[in-house]
């Protein structure tokens, strides 16, 4: 168990043939691209490369501006593809640092690159030969990668609190209403910007007025031509992060903790308060008087703020499109109702498209892919094309985490038989000391290893959930958690169009009536025939007081009126002056269902002919539901074309 590293002889093993390489370069930002950080890594590549004949470079991957705190890059899962098709045996990167700039990021690359049938080798650093002594040198630089990230972090973090302190601005784009004096200067502060000041004003003026919405402004600022600072038009969503702004507030907070959502927030400590630094209030010159903010404040309160839902709670977003050709998204509607509406709602000119109820759109495309499931054979039903690979790639890294925890264990045992030694002496007092560095090297990778069987694990569940619902002999796609209904969309192609452009939804509650009717399958019975009058108007005397029948409305042209009505699917308003006054014949009518005479009503009437159906109007616009074709199985194909050992240790 003793800790070295060995380099790579360049006379035997591998070398004494062709070495197909790839070369990897990242940079964390993509202004770094064309300047010193691709090419110099490029450069130092090449030059490793040069001291190694027998090593053919293949091609070279790049990630420009992709985080080193992810595992998942365009460019390196296009590399594993390639390493997976055996047109790589070694993957050479300049400095360990370019796979990662944490432990867990650095090691998930370099098992991704294992287990897809390659080696990982640095320019600048010798890892050493395959074995106990790769994994222990992997390990202290990666310690060593992570803690020059750390106190980078930390200084930058600690440079911003101070100038954050001292009033300064620590950096981003500076509020709506200032600009940066001193850009790229030490102590850099906010001024006011005279041109969107100007603005803001205007803003504080139509606000404090009230009578307009968030909307209604925005279309305001539009009309006077007005744009904003990236100049494109203004829209609620852009005009309410403004309105929540500095300018509107008096100051600025550096390290918000009150604002947790979007991709840039405070990151914050298991207690809730900012990990980095206390939350600093920084002064701005006014643009506003005191009495200014305060009346903005109040009359803002008035405005809803638009609800932020995870898009994965909504499984057709983006798969839905109305008449104007844009996609719909999911919001809450302000009743909060799940909703889908089109994306072209909040431009300048609305689009017009009219919402979805959530439930019943997800219900109806559920229908749509549990029967095109049932209708297609169990052969060629749609294979989700990452399941093979992940459970694969579990496999492998399950092996992994095995062998960790046998080299842990070994460990244990080499370092008790040390220690009930009865003579200790400076020989095998080094030797615990470098057993117990080994091991806890060793217990590091292990819970790294362990953190991403995890997500491996729950990946591979969700593709099995999927799995199970596309292969039942009765698919039921509901029964899967919406990001597992949405990865199933995607593979089906799902696509959703509104098939009636002029739809529109009936105002008020749907008819009471029409829903009994609908609920029972009872058909609206023909007119009352001179007949069959008598013994409705008999009916109603038994179950009503004489005051019922004062009213001047005649009731046979109100009940003939009704069932026109029914008939028809016509609004009350709309209802011919030879029935009656509208309001009271839909009082009455409600009085007799709610009393259940009507029921008796159409049961006499039904006895002279067969009825007609109710006619209601929809309650949501029809829908056209469509399917790509479904891709052909491919055969499983293993992550690598050779023979992969997960452990690594010889």
């Amino acid at each position: 168990m003793q800790q070295g590293t060995a380099p790579c002889a360049e006379g035997k093993g591998r070398d004494s043939k062709s070495i197909a390489v790839a070369a990897y370069m990242r940079v964390s930002t993509a202004e770094q691209r064309g300047k010193y950080g691709i090419p110099a890594q490029a450069d130092a590549i090449g030059a490793f490369l040069e001291k190694r004949p027998t090593w053919r470079l293949v091609g070279s991957w790049e990630d420009p501006g992709e985080s080193g705190s992810t595992d998942s890059r365009p460019g390196l899962d296009k590399l594993l593809t390639e390493i997976s098709a055996g047109r790589a045996d070694v993957v050479v990167v300049h400095s360990l640092d370019r796979l990662g700039r944490t432990g867990a990021a650095i090691w998930r690359c370099i098992w991704q690159v294992q287990d897809a049938g390659a080696e990982v080798e640095c320019c600048n650093q010798v890892l050493g030969e395959r074995g106990l002594d790769r994994w222990l040198t992997i390990d202290r630089l990666a310690q060593t990668v992570e803690a020059d990230y750390q106190r980078i972090v930390a200084r930058t973090q600690a440079g911003r609190q101070l100038k954050a302190v001292d009033g300064g601005w620590p950096g981003g784009p500076a509020p709506y209403g200032y600009r940066i004096s001193g850009k790229g200067a030490f102590g850099s502060a906010l001024e006011v910007d005279p041109a969107e000041a100007a603005v803001v004003k205007l803003l504080a003026d139509l606000v404090i007025e009230g009578g307009r919405t968030v909307r209604d402004i925005a279309e305001e600022l539009n009309r006077r031509g007005i744009l904003t600072r990236s100049g494109k038009s203004w829209t609620t969503t852009n005009l309410h992060r403004r309105l929540k702004s500095a300018a509107f507030l008096g100051q600025a907070v550096f390290r918000r903790s009150d604002q947790q959502w979007g991709g840039h927030c405070t990151r914050l400590d298991g207690s809730g308060r900012p990990l980095h630094g206390e939350s600093v209030v920084i002064p701005l010159p006014p643009i506003l008087p005191a009495d200014r903010i305060r009346a903005v404040q109040q009359a803002l309160a008035e405005f809803a703020r638009p609800r932020r839902i995870p898009v994965g709670e909504y499984p057709l977003t983006g798969r839905i499109h109305g008449p104007c050709g844009l996609p719909y998204v999911g919001c809450f509607r302000g009743d909060g109702v799940r909703t889908y509406r089109c994306s072209g709602w909040q431009a300048t000119e609305p689009c017009g498209c009219v919402f979805l109820r959530a439930d019943h759109v997800e219900e109806l495309v559920a229908r749509h892919v549990n029967a095109l499931l049932a209708s297609t054979p169990l052969r060629d039903r749609p294979m989700l094309p990452a399941s093979p690979q992940a459970q694969r790639r579990l496999l492998l890294h399950a092996e992994r985490v095995r062998s960790l925890k046998r080299l842990v264990a070994q460990c244990d045992g080499e370092l008790d038989g040390l220690r009930r030694q009865a003579r200790h002496s400076r020989v095998i007092a080094a030797a615990v000391r470098q057993l117990e560095a080994d091991k806890g090297a060793l217990e590091r990778v292990l819970a790294h290893a362990q953190d991403w069987l995890e997500e491996l694990e729950t990946r591979v569940s969700r593709d099995d959930r999927v799995a199970a619902v596309v292969g039942a002999a009765a698919p039921d796609s509901q029964a899967l958690l919406p990001s597992e209904q949405r990865c199933l969309l995607e593979s089906l192609k799902v696509r959703v169009d509104i098939a009636d452009p002029e739809f529109r939804y009936r105002e008020g509650t749907k008819c009471m009536t029409m829903q009994w009717h609908e609920g029972s399958g009872t058909p609206v019975p023909p007119d009352p025939t001179d007949s069959l009058w008598p013994r409705v108007e008999e009916l109603l005397r038994s179950r009503y007081r004489p005051h019922h029948f004062r009213s001047p409305l005649d009731l046979r042209a109100a009940l003939s009126g009704m069932l026109h009505r029914l008939r028809t699917g016509i609004l009350w308003r709309d209802l011919p002056e030879r029935f009656g006054d509208p309001g009271k014949v839909r009082f009455r009518q409600r009085t007799w269902l709610a009393d259940g005479v009507w029921a008796e009503i159409v049961e006499i009437l039904s006895e002279v002919g067969e009825g007609a159906p109710v006619l209601s109007h929809a309650t949501a616009p029809p829908l056209s539901i469509s399917s790509g074709p479904i891709a052909v199985r491919q055969p499983n194909v293993s992550l690598g074309t050779r023979a992969v050992d997960p452990a690594g240790i010889s």
